[in-house]
């Protein structure tokens, strides 16, 4: 017992050594950690605002710039018509006079307004027309105004010279024909000028559209990596740590941010998390070895006094026995060894877990069989056996012997609870979880107080009276269970019932129950 208590105490130190130098493995790695460039979220997000806010201003900017050329575009085209049209005036009222000698002065005021609008603007025309086609039209006007006045002077005088109208008129012709032709060059090319500025303006919508689907993809892509797939991890890392999984959860970012300090955070729980686990299980560790040693103690005690007192009386009195007491004596001796040696067995069942022969079961078959081997004490103590087995379920993997172990431990408990003429009901059927059976033992005898029921898969824990049980039965049978992938659990109201219903997963589904915390109900 002391080797045992000190093999206890040395699995503490090594667990917590192994806990020691996986933190140090852990605290390794923060330098690592902490050495990368530090690029927050908050700086990811102040500089897409920024880039935001860039994209807006750019949009706006070159919006206010396009409309303003727009307009400058506009107010220079309604001059352009006006000085075409002061122009096409002009050519008209000179028709007339040549026609009919009327509006020559109406011809030299267009004229001179042509060339007011002209000079008012020449360095707008200089530039969309270029300085020598500007002196063109600047050259034409002046000679166009010339003819006009010598026309003028002609006419104030009262000269009536055929001729010398008639070279003016030729000349007139001439430079106002190029005149018109210019203007109106110089309109098509502002309108086309306009034209284009207004389609680039209605493609704007369209290009800040694609900008904007743009950007908000790549908000999502930033988003998902950033800030939904680190939270998925860390969701998927607190599941793990639920599931008793203390893996330390590796850096996700190549930089150093928020989720850093998370992921620091929830690996220091971790390590603390392992520490006080180990501590706890050892802590049970060693209150079952208490327990396995009181237990121990307890069972060989009575076995033991019994031969000690035995052997003496047969040692000072064995001159004065007859051969039936020296017999009856002897035979003492070898039942209360055997009952040491049973409790000894039982001992190292729960302590040894032993290879299974794991195959494939009938468990109906099984139980049928369990049931045979317990015919003999079901006929003397008169109970009446109660079976509904379910035909065509699934087979189970398991060790035959481990299995009718367990059966048969409930089946004598169940004798032992409920008095002459009573009912054991054994049912086997498909269990609410899929992919699993279900085998109830259910007897109406005593029942179970509730205050007890939290402590009936405990080692050495029996409700029988001294010598009448090792409390060993159901704690080597929920261990048995246990390794077969199945639950045990118990149901019992005091003076009515008790129900131990053992889960057992079939072959086409592989075991996978809940927590083991809930396999004790």
């Amino acid at each position: 017992m002391i080797n045992l208590l000190e093999s206890g105490s040395n699995s503490i130190n090594n667990s917590k050594k192994t806990v020691s130098s996986k933190k140090c493995t852990l605290d390794s790695d923060c330098p690592d950690v902490l050495s990368r460039p530090r690029f927050s979220l908050r700086t990811h997000m102040l500089l897409m605002f920024i880039l935001l806010s860039s994209l807006s201003m750019a949009l706006v900017i070159g919006s206010v710039i396009a409309i303003n050329h727009i307009q400058k575009k506009l107010h220079f085209f309604q001059i352009t018509e006006k000085y075409l049209f002061d122009i096409a005036q002009a050519r008209r009222w000179e028709k007339n006079y040549f026609l009919y000698g009327t509006n020559l002065k109406d011809a030299v005021q267009s004229a001179n307004n042509a060339k007011n609008i002209l000079s008012d603007n020449l360095k707008n025309v200089t530039i969309i027309l270029s300085p020598e086609k500007t002196a063109t039209i600047v050259q034409h006007l002046d000679k166009y105004r010339e003819f006009l006045q010598e026309l003028s002077v002609l006419e104030k005088n009262g000269i009536e010279n055929t001729e010398k109208k008639h070279e003016i008129e030729t000349s007139l012709r001439k430079h106002g024909s190029e005149m018109v032709k210019v203007a109106a060059a110089l309109v098509l090319k502002e309108q086309i000028s306009m034209n284009t500025m207004l389609k680039l303006i209605q493609r704007i919508p369209v290009y800040s559209l694609a900008v904007v689907l743009l950007l908000t993809t790549f908000l999502v892509c930033f988003f998902v990596k950033r800030l939904i797939k680190p939270l998925k991890l860390l969701v998927e890392s607190t599941q793990k740590i639920a599931k008793g999984d203390f893996s330390p959860i590796p850096p996700m970012c190549k930089y150093r941010g928020e989720f850093t300090t998370v992921e620091l955070a929830i690996n220091h729980m971790i390590q603390e998390l392992q520490l006080r686990e180990v501590a706890m299980v050892e802590s049970h560790k060693l209150r079952a070895i208490g327990t396995l040693t009181a237990g121990i103690a307890h069972e060989l005690n009575n076995p033991l006094n019994n031969i000690m007192l035995t052997a003496h009386a047969i040692l000072e009195e064995h001159n004065d026995l007859s051969e039936d007491e020296l017999l009856e004596m002897i035979n003492d001796l070898i039942n209360e060894a055997d009952r040491s040696r049973k409790i000894i067995r039982n001992l190292l069942d729960f302590a040894r877990e032993g290879e299974s022969a794991s195959g494939p079961l009938d468990l109906g078959v099984l139980v049928n069989e369990t049931i045979k081997l317990a015919q003999n004490q079901i006929k003397v103590s008169g109970t009446k056996i109660e079976t509904q087995i379910q035909t065509h379920l699934p087979q189970i993997r398991g060790d035959k012997q481990q299995l009718k172990q367990v059966f048969l431990n409930l089946i004598l408990n169940a004798l032992d609870a409920v008095k002459k003429d009573g009912t054991i009901k054994i049912s086997l059927e498909q269990a609410e979880t899929p992919g699993f059976l279900s085998v109830k033992v259910e007897d109406n005898g005593c029942g179970i107080p509730a205050y007890i029921l939290p402590n009936i898969f405990d080692p050495f824990f029996t409700t029988k009276g001294p010598g009448k049980g090792t409390g060993l039965g159901l704690s080597v049978s929920h261990g048995i269970v246990n390794i077969h992938g199945g639950q045990i659990s118990i149901e019992s109201k005091e003076g009515k019932y008790s129900r131990f219903t053992v889960i057992l997963p079939s072959l086409n589904v592989p075991a996978d129950l809940k927590a083991k915390s809930e396999r004790r109900n």
